[in-house]
């Protein structure tokens, strides 16, 4: 509903157990006060990144974004993305790799067209129409593989 969004900041906890989603990424019991919380980055943070419907909306939205309000030049699209979740854009090498998985996710979705419309359905937010599936689902997954980085979580 209309209030999805505002309901996951204001989440609701209680006295002694953060709620598990933050819990997950060491969020600190409310017992005692933290100064600074420990830096981790662990396997179940990364599926947790990679499979949560609030985490895969979010970089649907992001590719959205990028498809919409830059050039369709790859490089474009990608800058958008990396200034947005690491406030720099990638080196020639990152670059690279990212350009090899996106090809990657363009033929898989390419292909498997009933995967990409799955991966489309995920969260509340409206599909924009107008993009072409394929390729939304191949820079969602980016965004996603972006947003995965250890500087992204960590940094």
């Amino acid at each position: 509903g209309d209030s999805l969004y505002r309901r996951s900041m204001y989440t609701f906890w209680k006295r002694a157990a953060p709620p598990a989603s933050m819990q997950i990424f060491n969020a600190p019991t409310r017992e005692h006060a933290t100064v600074r919380r420990e830096r981790t980055n662990t396997p179940l943070q990364a599926l947790v990144t990679m499979n949560d419907p609030q985490f895969v909306e979010a970089s649907r939205f992001l590719a959205q974004s990028a498809m919409k309000q830059s050039e369709e030049d790859f490089s474009d699209r990608l800058g958008f993305i990396t200034t947005r979740l690491l406030s720099r854009e990638f080196d020639a090498t990152e670059r690279s790799v990212a350009a090899e998985s996106f090809q990657g996710f363009m033929q898989h979705y390419g292909t498997a067209t009933e995967d990409a419309d799955q991966l489309l359905a995920t969260g509340e937010w409206p599909l924009d129409e107008s993009l072409p599936r394929p390729e939304l689902a191949a820079w969602t997954m980016l965004a996603s593989q972006i947003m995965n980085l250890d500087e992204a979580l960590n940094k």
